[in-house]
């Protein structure tokens, strides 16, 4: 009698392994769609059928084996995860705490001391038997979550909005998220499944440009509400990004390396490849660029204006875009993202690259490459140590003078505050120094 478990304490059943927990959230979006449709039942039906889908792939748990109707209990437990999570999911985006009714069983059943199973009502019994939810999952290793500590909060999700379930795990989808603030965990399940729909060697390769345009995005309109916008933004939203990254299972692999590490190593990566400015080709009206010996110049000077009109407005954005990738490479260097890697990773980032950077940019050519530098130079002084202060000083004053010599005057502004900025965070390696 007292082995049978349907009147024995409900077992509490073992996390589901990365792979598995990896194909449940891959269904959640269809569940979620189903269980608003018009038809009764139909959202358990197709809870029901992938429960019995994950049995033929992965078999039962072992705890499961030996007991009475094991399979149908065991679907049942599959249709309850799917249900509670989606349920928590939504009430995290639309703010709601869990009803005081719940709240209130729990404490008391807490100052009893003892749980009533055989009158536990079929909500809480639900709850008991539903496994590790995907909004609660700790990253694989603790030493990643203790590299950054979370301070950013995540911006109250607009309730009119579509809910992230209900989104197909698209690229525009997944910028959206990351720019309306959705809790990490839903971010993260949308990742997943665009990972799992788009394999490749480099699968986060468009989140990180995702990211990059979510960021863009913010600073432009906080730019326009609050007039000029030096990256503060690119923090918050990397912090984020990290934040949804430490949820990946060990299926999420980007260049070789699975897991929560996969999220920075794409970061990096994206970062190293635009660290490097690289100028448009230029357009000539001449013989040189696409007129032919005895062509008359005059036939194509409209086209090559039209031309050249465009490459202008593409070199531009091409610009803007290589200072805003400094802006992000700088805030994430201040915030730990380029030296978080696995134990046994050969490689590093680190400091020493963006360090390199910012002494090389001040001695090329292009000013937007003055631009980026003083950036990442900032970002190296506020994570640095008395012990290069000499140093620095010497590449602040190189790069007042590559300031002096700027004629956009759009970048001229950025390097003025983050000039002023780089010294005041430089005289507090003085002052601390002197505590």
């Amino acid at each position: 009698m007292s082995s049978d478990p349907r009147v024995h304490k409900p077992r509490v059943p073992k996390a589901y392994s990365d792979e598995q927990l990896t194909f449940l959230r891959s269904h959640l979006t269809e569940f979620e769609r189903r269980s608003q449709g018009s038809i009764r039942g139909d959202a358990k039906k197709f809870a029901l059928e992938r429960a019995q889908d994950f049995i033929t792939r992965f078999g039962l748990p072992s705890d499961y084996v030996g007991v009475d109707e094991s399979e149908p209990r065991f679907r049942e437990q599959i249709y309850n995860w799917f249900k509670n999570t989606v349920g928590r999911t939504r009430r995290k985006l639309e703010g709601r705490p869990r009803s005081a009714k719940k709240v209130a069983e729990k404490a008391a059943a807490a100052h009893q001391g003892t749980n009533d199973h055989e009158h536990e009502s079929p909500v809480n019994a639900a709850q008991a038997l539903a496994p590790l939810p995907y909004n609660s999952l700790q990253p694989s290793s603790s030493s990643l979550a203790a590299n950054i500590t979370t301070s950013v909060g995540v911006v109250p999700v607009n309730t009119q909005q579509t809910m992230s379930l209900n989104l197909p795990p698209t690229i525009p989808n997944i910028r959206d998220a990351l720019l309306n603030g959705y809790d990490p965990s839903t971010i993260s399940s949308l990742i997943q499944s665009y990972v799992m729909a788009n394999p490749s060697a480099t699968p986060l390769t468009p989140v990180v440009d995702a990211l990059f345009d979510a960021i863009a995005t913010a600073e432009s309109q906080s730019s326009s509400r609050n007039g000029y916008n030096n990256g503060r933004d690119a923090a918050t939203f990397l912090q984020r990004f990290y934040d949804a990254s430490t949820f990946f299972p060990s299926t999420v692999v980007h260049a070789g390396i699975a897991g929560p590490f996969a999220g920075p190593r794409a970061l990096q990566m994206r970062i190293r490849k635009h660290s490097t400015w690289t100028p448009s080709p230029s357009t000539h009206f001449s013989s040189a660029n696409g007129i032919s010996p005895g062509q008359h110049p005059g036939t194509q000077s409209s086209t090559s204006i039209t031309d050249e009109m465009q490459r202008i407005a593409v070199d531009r954005q091409r610009r803007k875009d290589y200072i805003q990738w400094a802006k992000i490479h700088a805030a994430a260097l201040e915030l730990g993202l380029l030296t978080i890697e696995p134990e046994s990773s050969n490689f590093s980032t680190g400091r020493a690259f963006s360090e390199m950077v910012a002494r090389d940019a001040v001695w090329e050519q292009d000013e937007v490459e003055w631009v980026a530098g003083i950036c990442i130079l900032r970002a190296v002084i506020r994570t640095a140590d008395r012990r290069w202060r000499d140093e620095y000083d010497g590449l602040l004053r190189a790069y007042e003078n590559r300031w002096k010599e700027i004629k956009d005057e759009a970048r001229q502004t950025i390097v003025t505050e983050v000039l002023l900025g780089a010294k005041e965070d430089l005289a507090r390696l003085d002052d601390s120094h002197m505590a």
